[in-house]
């Protein structure tokens, strides 16, 4: 449950947002990027206690394996990358379906592609990395729609600024709580729908899988409907470049199991989708949030998920 926010309180952060927005707006991208970049920086120096956890988790991750000089290398330009998405939101509504290859080049579209003709819906799944606001975006405009899972922001000017950007290209939002039915509507008429699995789940609605060699809470909506409905499953990531575009990189279908165990099937799946994320991650590790308390729930005995399909019959 989200904590109730003081009106006044919420008025200002979205006043200021627009003013940074509108000034951000009259600036070149480079410099927006510079912009961001600074306040990364600033973020990584002013909040210890973000600046703490990010350190927590690449210990976690990596462990020896990499230097402490590495591993607070990562960590800075983790935040910095945090401030450049950001800043780099005014973007979003120069982007024009004639113009794409301003913004994005692409790799393995052809897997996309092939997955929507199936015709079943397309279940697209990511995580807090590089651009995931900007791939589904100009994936809408490429005329493969999609639904977007999220959760609402505490402060709802700012949910309502964030609903326009994401809508621009003829998406449509779900959010999180009671999403099931919504997604099943979705993929039964043909569309994708964009999920990310990164993030910790609390309580017992998590699906526990190794993340970097740490039982991590885990949400098993995408393995559960994908295998309800048969609909194939696309990982994608939105991978800055040095230009200041975004190589889009599709990869190929993952394949469901069919072991008769449905259980078995959803843990297998989840875990898989999860490994995908990992690998991409330590690829380049800078373009992940590790600030987020990926691993804040720990396991419990005899504990099971909640089943999304269960809630979408309800």
């Amino acid at each position: 449950m989200s904590r109730s926010r003081h009106p006044i309180r919420s008025l200002l952060e979205v006043s200021l947002l627009r003013l940074l927005f509108a000034l951000l707006s009259i600036f070149p991208r480079r410099l927006r990027w510079e912009v961001g970049r600074g306040l990364g920086l600033a973020l990584y120096a002013c909040v210890p206690r973000l600046r703490r956890m990010a350190a927590s988790n690449l210990q976690r991750a990596f462990s020896d394996s990499l230097s402490r000089e590495e591993k607070r290398r990562i960590s800075r330009a983790s935040f910095v990358h945090l401030g450049r998405l950001l800043c780099d939101t005014p973007a979003f509504s120069r982007v024009r379906p004639d113009r794409l290859e301003e913004f994005a080049v692409f790799e393995g579209l052809e897997h996309l592609r092939a997955a929507y003709a199936k015709r079943r819906g397309v279940f697209v799944f990511s995580g807090h990395y590089g651009n995931w606001e900007m791939v589904a975006l100009i994936q809408g405009y490429l005329g493969l729609p999609l639904a977007m899972v999220t959760r609402p922001l505490d402060n709802p000017h700012l949910e309502r600024a964030l609903f326009a950007y994401r809508t621009l290209s003829g998406n449509q939002v779900i959010h999180k709580k009671g999403a099931a039915k919504e997604m099943l509507r979705a993929i039964r008429r043909g569309w994708g729908v964009a999920i990310v699995i990164d993030q910790n789940v609390r309580g017992e609605e998590g699906l526990f899988v190794d993340f970097f060699g740490t039982p991590a809470s885990t949400t098993p909506a995408l393995a559960t409907l994908a295998l309800k409905t048969d609909a194939p499953i696309i990982p994608v990531f939105g991978i800055p470049l040095p230009d200041g575009r975004y190589k889009i990189r599709y990869l190929p279908e993952v394949p469901h199991p069919h072991s008769g165990d449905m259980r078995q099937d959803i843990l297998t799946l989840t875990q898989h989708c999860t490994r995908i994320i990992e690998e991409q991650i330590r690829a380049e590790p800078e373009y992940w949030v590790w600030m987020h308390r990926r691993w804040r729930t720990r396991p419990r005995e005899n504990a099971q998920p909640t089943s999304p399909i269960r809630e979408a019959r309800a």
